[in-house]
């Protein structure tokens, strides 16, 4: 039988979103790289869109994640570019978002915006045109304009511009990769046995 003991337990819990979202992003791609080489592409497309939503996420919540570290009253609801200014900012750098790594911050916002507040589009557009039937699948009638992200060469670029912007804040900030994981400590200690009535 266990006899009741009267105890303190002490628990912190840090937990940090953009892990998780980081490693379904670079598990999504290694999928789809390991796909692409078996040439097994049903629904491979589906696939590269989840792989972008999960890096652009990763990419705002390790921003929030440094923000949070490094700035006073950090508000995680203002536009990311704005984020990344005034992380870079309180590290002494600036960010140029008209090229790389800085510039796929902007592409991969665009993209999670057009999928995050969907809405329908219509184009018209009436000629006749001489074609064969080849070339007229690959005009892409039906294609959207952020379709234009979905493809391998975006998501190696997203990842490394990712990657790389996420090593040199961290550099920048004086931390570690240790102290971005999710993490906790626990403490028990005993203070007296129960008696039972």
């Amino acid at each position: 039988m266990n006899k009741k003991i009267r105890v303190r337990v002490q628990e912190t819990s840090r937990i940090y979103i953009h892990n998780d979202l980081s490693n379904t992003g670079y598990y999504f791609q290694q999928r789809i790289e390991k796909r692409l080489k078996e040439e097994d592409r049903e629904g491979i497309g589906l696939e590269m869109m989840a792989c972008l939503t999960m890096m652009a996420f990763a990419l705002e919540a390790r921003i929030n994640f440094l923000g949070f570290r490094l700035i006073k009253d950090w508000d995680e609801w203002l536009p990311i570019k704005r984020k990344v200014k005034l992380v870079s900012k309180h590290l002494g750098i600036s960010a140029d978002f008209g090229k790389r790594p800085y510039k796929t911050v902007k592409l991969l916002k665009e993209f999670r915006d057009t999928l995050a507040h969907g809405k329908p589009a219509t184009f018209t557009d009436a000629r006749e045109i001489i074609t064969t039937h080849d070339e007229l699948e690959k005009r892409g009638y039906l294609n959207a304009d952020w379709e234009s992200y979905v493809n391998i060469e975006f998501i190696r670029q997203a990842a490394a511009d990712s990657d790389e912007i996420w090593r040199d804040l961290l550099k920048l900030a004086d931390l570690n990769l240790f102290e971005t994981l999710t993490q906790g400590d626990r403490s028990v200690q005993f203070i007296e046995h129960i008696e039972e009535a």
